[in-house]
């Protein structure tokens, strides 16, 4: 009787156990050589799941939900490999200074490598995996950009026509054009004020406080503008800045770079933004052509 038992244990654990990898193991989609799993596809899914899943909703709506963020996330996914497959193939590399330097700047951006660590920890994740991430990352970014850079060119009277354009329905109020370092806790203000003499960009000062100081780069019409700012800025030379201005619980220090009396900028003062705006749109549609061309050249096979 007790072998019976025994052997019934031993096959309940057995079954179980590969009901259990069946799930977490079950193949979502093949691309080329690669298999995506569900294991690593709930993975992905879950921020969004915590984002979109509202815990009042009925449970076949949830679902229903849940079965959408999947089948998005892994055509998403599904492109990310087709183009890390092709970079491969093409041999593109990443240097250990271009990955240092990517690194560097999401440390700046999250505040702080040992922030990162914490962020890390509580994912489950060590900072060697998020490296390697990190890599591959910038090696399907490194590719896409070869392959767009050698694919568009915007003449330049193509870009005089789209700042023609730009400009048909420009608005004559006068505009201000200004950097603002909103500064939430005044024990950092020292930190700003004695860079700013030194001359220091305000954009690199509020990398050293992400979580302290705010940047904004914005162009405002006079009407937008605090009365106090506004008249301050009617005084203030381009280049030139205001000191700390108590707002509430924050400060603000605002740069004056570049003041309008209603006239639309000339072309070559807009060239560089046109361009880049012009560039991602093109950019955009080449790579969404591109993209189509690659899945339909590589084996891909959808199980979900």
């Amino acid at each position: 009787m007790m072998g019976i038992y025994l052997s019934l244990v031993i096959f309940f654990l057995f079954f179980f156990s590969n009901i259990k990898a069946e799930v977490v193991n079950k193949i979502v989609a093949v691309v080329g050589s690669e298999v995506l799993t569900l294991y690593e596809l709930e993975n992905l899914a879950q921020p969004f799941y915590q984002q979109f899943l509202n815990q009042a909703l009925p449970p076949e709506e949830k679902e229903r939900l849940k079965a959408q963020i999947r089948k998005e996330i892994l055509e998403r996914w599904i492109e990310d490999k087709v183009i890390e497959l092709e970079a491969k193939k093409y041999k593109v590399a990443v240097s250990d200074e271009e990955f240092n330097r990517f690194y560097e700047i999401q440390v700046v951006r999250v505040g702080g490598e040992e922030k990162l660590k914490k962020e890390l920890e509580i994912e489950g994740k060590t900072l060697d995996e998020y490296k390697k991430k990190l890599r591959e990352e910038l090696l399907k970014i490194k590719f896409v950009q070869l392959i767009v850079a050698s694919k568009i060119a915007i003449p330049e009277e193509e870009l005089k026509k789209f700042y023609q354009e730009k400009i048909k329905n420009y608005d004559p109020s006068p505009r201000y054009e200004l950097e603002i370092l909103v500064v939430k806790d005044g024990a950092v203000l020292h930190e700003v004020e004695e860079p700013l003499k030194k001359g220091e960009e305000l954009k690199e000062i509020s990398l050293r406080h992400p979580d302290k100081i705010a940047y904004l780069k914005e162009t405002f019409k006079e009407e937008e503008l605090d009365k106090e700012v506004l008249s301050l800025l009617k005084t203030m030379e381009r280049g030139s800045y205001t000191p700390p201005l108590k707002r509430g619980e924050a400060y603000h220090v605002v740069k004056l770079l570049r003041s309008s009396k209603g006239e639309p900028p000339r072309f070559e003062e807009m060239r560089d933004a046109l361009y880049e705006e012009l560039f991602n749109q093109r950019a955009k549609e080449y790579l969404e052509r591109w993209i189509k061309e690659l899945k339909d050249t590589k084996y891909i096979k959808i199980y979900l």
